[in-house]
């Protein structure tokens, strides 16, 4: 999805998310054992909107999981995270070609505690706009 290959550029070419990270940003899950901190992203959503009179339009429903040790780390990285990506529109420069981001908006944001594997999350949703 184009939307999922946007989202990896926004937030790889964003050099304080890249750093916290150290790279470690992962669509749908991260590999087992990897260090924390780490972000991964799953698109939840993708619903076509086409119209005679605009280019046609994709809106995805995404939830980005901002990973680390402590509560607090976690709540910094969304932080860092929602500073690159909300309210954002511009283009992507991939391999394949440009992916055109209209908007992204940020729309939730909840916590989740994982104590088997003892790190901390939060859990963003946001809604994307690409522009087909």
């Amino acid at each position: 999805m184009k939307v999922g290959l946007a989202l990896y550029e926004l937030l790889t070419g964003n050099s304080a998310v890249n750093t916290e990270v150290s790279g470690r940003i992962y669509p749908e899950r991260a590999p087992e054992g990897v260090a924390v901190p780490y972000i991964v992203y799953s698109i939840t959503s993708n619903e076509p909107s086409d119209n005679k009179e605009r280019t046609p339009v994709d809106e995805a429903q995404v939830e980005i999981f901002s990973v680390a040790s402590t509560y607090g780390d976690s709540n910094n990285l969304a932080d860092m995270v929602r500073t690159a990506l909300d309210r954002q529109g511009v283009s992507v420069d991939i391999s394949a070609g440009t992916i055109v981001v209209q908007s992204i908006r940020y729309t939730n944001e909840y916590s989740e505690v994982s104590d088997d594997r003892k790190y901390y999350a939060q859990v963003q949703d946001y809604s994307i706009r690409i522009t087909r």
